[in-house]
């Protein structure tokens, strides 16, 4: 897989995640917010990359950034990862992940 295929499939990674999360909380998808951190000075290594969910109130009175959560967070850290580095599996989008088989029953 190249490397934009790879930021590809993590795109449509991160939209599963923030689709899924805003559906858990009742609130309508709007898009995601990849907020890149600033440069670091001389001698600091580099901020994480922070991700929210941009979402609009059911009934459509307001709309915020939401965090996607710690457990989201490390999903897409992990995610990262792969597309930097190509190794592993690749993510799979919330709500495709493969059943396990069935398991045969002994009679």
């Amino acid at each position: 897989m190249t490397p934009a295929q790879r930021q590809s499939a993590f795109d449509r990674f991160f939209a599963s995640l923030a689709r899924a999360r805003a559906q858990r909380l009742g609130l309508r998808y709007a898009g995601t917010i990849r907020k890149l951190p600033p440069p670091p000075l001389p001698g600091e290594t580099t901020g994480a990359t922070r991700y929210y969910l941009n979402a609009v109130a059911a009934d459509g009175s307001a709309s915020g950034l939401v965090e996607l959560g710690r457990s989201a967070d490390a999903a897409l850290r992990k995610a990262e990862r792969w597309v930097e580095t190509g190794k592993g599996p690749a993510p799979v989008p919330a709500g495709k992940r493969e059943r396990p088989a069935t398991l045969k029953r002994k009679v």
